[in-house]
This record gives C-alpha cells, structure tokens and sequence, in this order.
C-alpha cells in the first residue's frame, strides 16, 4: 500500500481522529523492498566530536543495552525520531506522543553506534497502539508490534505494580538513547549515550511543577529522576529509564520542563511510570496482539 492512499484511506482519518479516546489500531506501511534503512542516523553530528553527551552522560560501548531501540517514525513526508525498549520478541515500548499521526516506522534494536550497518537488527513496525486514556498529560504509554520477532536479543523486564520499591527517592536508574546531547546548536549523537540519574520524591516533582508553566505532575502516573547537568533530552522520547543491574524498566521518557531538556532546567525528567497497574496492564495487553 503506497503513503499517499494509506492517508487518504477514511479509516485512517477516523482513527486518527479518535487517538485520545480509544486505542488505535492501524497498519503502518512497509517498505517495498529488501530491508529497511533508517535515513536520520546518517544526517547526525559524529558522537565522537560531542562534549558532553545525552546532556551529561557518555558514550555506551558496543552491546551493552542491545534491548534499546531506536525508531524512525514517518508523519507524511516528515521524519522523526524517538527511543523505546525490547519488551518481548515483536514488541517495542514507547511513548504514545511519539506515535500519534504516525503512518509508518522503522525500529532498530542491537545496534549501539547507528552508523554501523553490520551490526543490529531494523524491522518495520506492523501495528502501534496507544494507551487508551492518553491525554497528553499521563498515560504516555505506546506499544509497537514489529512485522517479524528479532533475534538473540534479550528484551527488557518491566516493572511490576509490586515493585515500587525500584522508584525509591535517591534510587540511581539509568537512561539511554540517542537524543540530542546539546542544546543551541542542536547536535545529535550516532552513538548511544547513557546517563544515571537519582530518582526523585514525587512530593519534590508536584511541588516544582506547580512553580512552572508546564503540565502538572501526576504522582500516580509519573516518575521523576534527574538532576541539573544530568538527563534525556529531545530525541530520547519514549526511552527506557530502568535498573541496570535487574535490567528492569522503572519509567519512560515522556516530557521536558517547560521546553528544555530538565537536565538544563530546574525540573526534573517527567517518565510514564510502568508498574502503574493501568499502564502495565496495557503494555502486557498490548505486547499480546
């Protein structure tokens, strides 16, 4: 099915219509032939030449996070990018802002330097869904269905509703993507950086965002972590904050303080918090299809 009729179709307009009411289930486009090939990641500033990284992280060696992903995301003939996780064999986490109005995306997994063509496995995605109550503030949940299962790599745990004690303040998680690593100039990394950030009270988070101008923090919904210097940035959308040890994902990445990275700000990194019983139940239910 080319773009243009998979736009025009009525009922992708309805459901796009529709995308903060229900979950939408729609089919992406594939390519026409032989495997796809990602185009930003040969668009982006060489990592080596970055200082610093993520926004105060560093540089990941070859292999040590294969269950991060990355997406390229079609919106009409415009281009994005976003970062997710493995979570099972054909399924990818993320952010649901990073899918809606999406009519096609290509998801790379294993791969850590993206210029490396030898390395990684690049799927097409067969199917996104979106959490159901996402409202653009909370339930920032997405699940991409990939048209083949990847191969030898271990996919992420998720969180359990059980295990809130991974979201203890002061508890260092770590972030990873390849979002931008510095702001004005924009520069964007071919390299995975990763950071580790202090989990943050959600007592702290509600009271610094009631001070600012952006979406307020919902506690039940959301996981702060983060500190000045230190943190995802535009790009890093809808990437895994997990327990590097347990390799347990805790969070993810779904928005920045009043338009800055919240490493260069005075908040904290807002993630969808996995183990809220609503939003695990979704991910579980949705890797399922």
């Amino acid at each position: 099915m080319s773009v243009n009729k998979f736009i025009k179709d009525p009922l992708w307009t309805t459901l796009v219509g529709t995308l903060v009411a229900a979950m939408v289930v729609s089919f992406f486009v594939f390519v026409q032939s032989g495997e796809a090939t990602p185009q930003a990641a040969d668009e982006r500033t060489p990592y080596a030449s970055v200082n610093p990284r993520i926004v105060g992280g560093t540089a990941a060696p070859n292999g040590k996070y294969p269950f991060v992903a990355y997406i390229e995301l079609y919106k009409g003939k415009r281009v994005f990018a976003c970062t997710g996780s493995l979570i099972d064999q054909d399924s990818v986490l993320t952010a649901a802002h990073c899918l809606i109005n999406t009519t096609g995306a290509v998801v790379v997994v294993g791969r850590t330097d993206l210029r490396n063509k030898n390395r990684g496995q690049v799927i097409e995605a067969s199917r996104p869904f979106i959490h159901p109550r996402y409202f653009g503030n909370g339930y920032d949940a997405g699940v991409l269905k990939l048209s083949r299962p990847v191969k030898g790599i271990k996919p992420i745990k998720l969180a359990t509703p059980i295990q809130n004690y991974l979201e203890k303040p002061g508890n260092i998680l770590t972030a990873a993507g390849w979002g931008v690593v510095r702001q004005r100039p924009e520069i964007l990394p071919n390299r995975m950086q990763e950071v580790s950030v202090p989990v943050v009270s959600d007592s702290r988070a509600k009271r610094a965002y009631q001070q600012s101008q952006a979406p307020k923090y919902v506690p039940r919904l959301m996981v702060a972590a983060g500190k000045k210097g230190k943190g995802p940035c535009f790009g890093d959308s809808g990437g895994p904050l997990f327990d590097s040890g347990s390799r347990t994902q805790v969070g993810i990445d779904s928005r920045y303080a009043v338009h800055k990275c919240a490493a260069q700000a005075r908040y904290p990194e807002v993630f969808t918090e996995v183990n809220n019983p609503e939003i695990w139940t979704f991910i579980v239910s949705a890797a399922k299809r």
